[in-house]
């Protein structure tokens, strides 16, 4: 149970009277696949997310590959932070490019807190930093660490955010490998954010298996951050996917729903939706 808190705690307070807190959504900008110092895209996107009314008290959630080809430090601090460094709030995972450089040392030089973690945006939400690139022995422990954390998060609105989608229209597909992360997070989650494939794509309600299911998980690509575009892979899993078009996606999270709109570079809503929280049963 959630009590009432006079606190500013990345949502902005309004007021506090009588025991209640009244609070603006939180607002949550996702993007990933950005970064590439020889496209004009990260550019782009950068500025149409500087323009909306309230980018100061956005949270930013970075879904990986933040640098090309490498993401060494040199690169990340050359490509991507002079776009995506000014954010107060920057949640980010790496994706297999920061894993290019060794130990993804690159990575935690910008970005030195651990993944997996869970990091509360206020009230009953919450995100869960994971890492798709893991191996053996790490791979293990991320996935403990996942199954603990969600027995002990009872009540919460998850959203978890990997590099690697489940599933994908885009040229990569699906990648199975992330299937153990997918299966847990099933009927816990109340949605997944990923890049990897260059495109946005909303996927419905899924199930473990990939099929439609009032009881799945809706997923977010949102790999179109600046990097080279894909074209549309060999199965198209969504009808609300863009394909050849940079932008980034926009959630308010209001109490116990939210609203999303993919926004193109040209301020241009793309696609939009909304949902529900359905709290972690566990």
């Amino acid at each position: 149970m959630y009590k009432p808190l006079c606190i500013f705690f990345l949502v902005l307070l309004v007021g506090c009277s009588g025991g209640q807190v009244l609070v603006q959504p939180v607002v949550l900008f996702a993007i990933g696949d950005t970064g590439h110092c020889q496209v004009e895209g990260t550019a782009r996107v950068s500025a149409a997310v500087h323009a909306q009314p309230d980018v100061a008290r956005v949270v930013l959630v970075e879904v990986g590959d933040l640098a090309y080809p490498v993401a060494t430090q040199e690169r990340l601090l050359a490509c991507h932070e002079p776009y995506w460094g000014d954010f107060k709030r920057r949640l980010a995972v790496p994706g297999n490019h920061e894993w290019h450089d060794p130990d993804a040392a690159g990575f935690f030089s910008v970005f030195p807190d651990p993944v997996p973690r869970k990091v509360g945006l206020g009230g009953p939400w919450h995100v869960l930093l994971l890492d798709s690139n893991l191996k053996k022995e790490a791979w293990d422990a991320q996935i403990k660490w996942l199954d603990a954390t969600l027995a002990a998060s009872s009540g919460e609105c998850l959203i978890a955010a990997w590099h690697h989608p489940r599933w994908s229209s885009g040229r990569h597909g699906d990648n199975p490998a992330t299937q153990p992360l997918w299966e847990r997070l099933q009927g816990k989650a109340v949605l997944t954010l990923h890049g990897h494939d260059h495109h946005f794509e909303a996927l419905s309600s899924l199930d473990s298996h990939g099929e439609p299911h009032a009881q799945g998980t809706p997923s977010f690509i949102v790999g179109n951050g600046g990097a080279p575009l894909y074209k549309a892979g060999p199965r198209i899993r969504s009808k609300r996917v863009v394909f050849g078009q940079w932008g980034f996606l926009r959630m308010e999270l209001d109490g116990m729903a939210y609203r999303w709109q993919e926004i193109d570079t040209d301020g241009t809503v793309r696609e939009s939706g909304e949902g529900v929280c359905r709290p972690n049963p566990t």
